[in-house]
């Protein structure tokens, strides 16, 4: 007489396991996707928010920051500001919630900017830090708001990379892009 076995045979447990892989591939390709999605959005909104706060800005000081200021036009519709330039302006615009003048005016939340080192923001693997690890009492990892470039995380590969300034000259209007 044959003893009857009890447990799974080979073949079962590698159906098993190919389709636990099956799932474990779909669920990593929609977790990728997400934070790909996610970190677009949130580009988006830091991109709108240093907009918002330019043209906050302008209200309150009546003129632009003084890099869009002193911008020779030479008859051009729109002057670009790219890397250190944008920088500067941001810097301006961020400084005059975080100023030594004692009057705060909160022009945005910087707490959620992503910024990094402007030594290494040209690096195409930089890595950047919410504004406010890089500030609080605490920061590990601290930067100087001098020395801050102003950007967003790559939706790809999670670096940083820089926004752009766009000033137009006929509608006296500022654009932040990635």
């Amino acid at each position: 007489m044959k003893k009857a076995r009890s447990g799974f045979t080979i073949v079962e447990l590698l159906a098993v396991i190919g389709v636990v892989a099956v799932l474990i591939s779909i669920i990593a390709s929609v977790a990728t996707n997400s934070i790909r999605a996610g970190r677009g959005k949130r580009a988006a909104v830091m991109g709108s928010s240093l907009q918002q706060a330019i043209a906050a800005y302008y209200a309150e000081e009546g003129k632009w920051p003084s890099l869009i200021e002193s911008a020779n036009t030479d008859g051009e519709d729109t002057v670009k500001f790219e890397g250190t330039q944008a920088d500067q302006i941001f810097q301006e615009v961020v400084g005059k919630g975080f100023g030594k003048s004692g009057k705060k005016s909160m022009l945005l939340d910087a707490s959620g900017l992503f910024v990094c080192e402007s030594t290494a923001a040209n690096n195409p693997r930089a890595r950047g830090y919410n504004f406010s690890e890089v500030t609080g009492s605490s920061a590990k990892h601290r930067i100087g708001l001098k020395q801050m470039a102003f950007g967003y995380q790559d939706a790809g590969s999670g670096c940083f990379r820089r926004f752009r300034v766009i000033y137009n000259c006929r509608t006296d209007s500022v654009t932040v892009v990635q």
